[in-house]
């Protein structure tokens, strides 16, 4: 014996169909160390963040271009890549409209005078250097995603 069939609310006259929850803004990291792009993709999921990460620009740029991976609301890019430094990923994906809206942070050990201009001149919002506390990454995230002030003025933009 079968179960009745039983409308759907969407097929009940007067009900309206769940709204889908909206996605949860998402975060690409682009780096080298697969120890960062483990710690700071767990971090960042646990905070209800949807995270992508990637070992080099490069392959960042494929995965978009194929149609893989959507354009994140924010981006976290070391410097020290292989194959493209993270200055020149940077320089290509600001020159895409997609990215316009798409808030750049530097995650990186260059801590030169002149590494945090030329991340300026990319576009990036603010700048982390390794070695960084977890909290710093979140921080970053949540005040340029969701508008929260930074904490404590750790923060460096």
């Amino acid at each position: 014996m079968y179960p009745p069939q039983t409308a759907r609310p969407s097929q009940i006259e007067g009900v309206d169909p769940p709204t889908p929850a909206p996605l949860a803004p998402s975060v690409m990291v682009i780096d080298d160390s697969q120890t960062v792009r483990t710690v700071v993709e767990a971090s960042l999921t646990r905070h209800g963040y949807r995270v992508v990460a990637f070992g080099d620009g490069l392959a960042a740029m494929g995965a978009l271009a194929r149609g893989e991976v959507t354009v994140p609301n924010l981006l976290l890019l070391d410097i020290g890549l292989p194959k493209m430094d993270g200055y020149e990923v940077a320089r290509i994906l600001r020159s895409k409209a997609d990215f316009d809206r798409t808030v750049l942070v530097m995650l990186t050990a260059h801590d030169g005078v002149l590494d945090r201009l030329r991340g300026r001149l990319v576009g990036a919002s603010a700048y982390i250097t390794k070695p960084f506390k977890v909290q710093q990454v979140v921080e970053a995230v949540r005040t340029f995603i969701e508008g929260a002030e930074p904490a404590h003025g750790e923060l460096q933009r």
